[in-house]
């Protein structure tokens, strides 16, 4: 399966590389070209949110197969000041860094479904989430308004598309290895390894879940 994966270059994009590229051939999509050596191979399209058809353009002069799925990684967290207090400017840069992204993904899936060749396998696109869209986070309610508003995003997409699987992997824990997570208290975390595993699950059969699935720490997928 030829991948195109949306946020190649963070924490959680570069492992899912390192997990799947193994089985999969993974093309990642970076605003700069990486300074070593990479799981996935990288396309340099750097003002792709802006710029989809320069992504569906850079593809087909590559001589790579074509796209069979697509998976969007995109945004982080952070711990702030609470939302209405960090002002417009930094509540509109959470904005093109979240949802307007999974817009552009999502858009750039669509077109690739509608240009590539019908076969056996059907186009998948699968948009990871958090435990931030379906709880108000404080210190991160950008991300919980925006989470949210992907949830949805992604529901209208599928309800609409007749080309395009769309699906979201919300991830319930934080995922182990990254630094940045607070795990006092004994948290439990989810390992890359799962979430590889989840997504390959959805990929390889779209149809067996519902547009939206949850992983939890310990507990595997369930709908969501």
């Amino acid at each position: 399966m030829h991948i195109l994966l949306f946020g190649a270059s963070g924490h959680v994009g570069t492992g899912l590389a390192q997990q799947l590229s193994p089985q999969h051939t993974v093309t990642g999509i970076v605003r700069r070209t990486p300074d070593t050596e990479t799981a996935y191979e990288p396309v340099t399209v750097p003002n792709w949110v802006d710029e989809p058809e320069a992504v569906t353009s850079a593809l087909a002069f590559s001589g790579m197969p074509p796209v069979d799925a697509v998976i969007a990684a995109l945004g982080g967290w952070y711990i702030d000041e609470p939302v209405l207090d960090r002002g417009l400017e930094k509540f509109d840069a959470d904005y093109d860094s979240y949802l307007r992204g999974h817009f552009t993904a999502c858009a750039i899936s669509q077109s690739l479904a509608t240009d590539r060749t019908s076969g056996v396998r059907g186009f998948v696109h699968l948009a990871l989430n958090g435990v931030a869209s379906v709880e108000a986070l404080a210190g991160s309610g950008a991300i919980s308004v925006f989470g949210a508003a992907q949830k949805m995003l992604i529901e209208v997409a599928a309800a609409e598309s007749a080309s395009v699987a769309f699906r979201e992997l919300r991830i319930m824990a934080p995922i182990g290895g990254d630094d940045r997570n607070d795990l006092s208290g004994g948290v439990e975390t989810v390992h890359l390894t799962e979430v590889a595993d989840g997504i390959t699950a959805i990929l390889d059969s779209p149809d067996r879940f519902e547009v939206s699935t949850e992983i939890h720490a310990n507990a595997g997928t369930s709908a969501g």
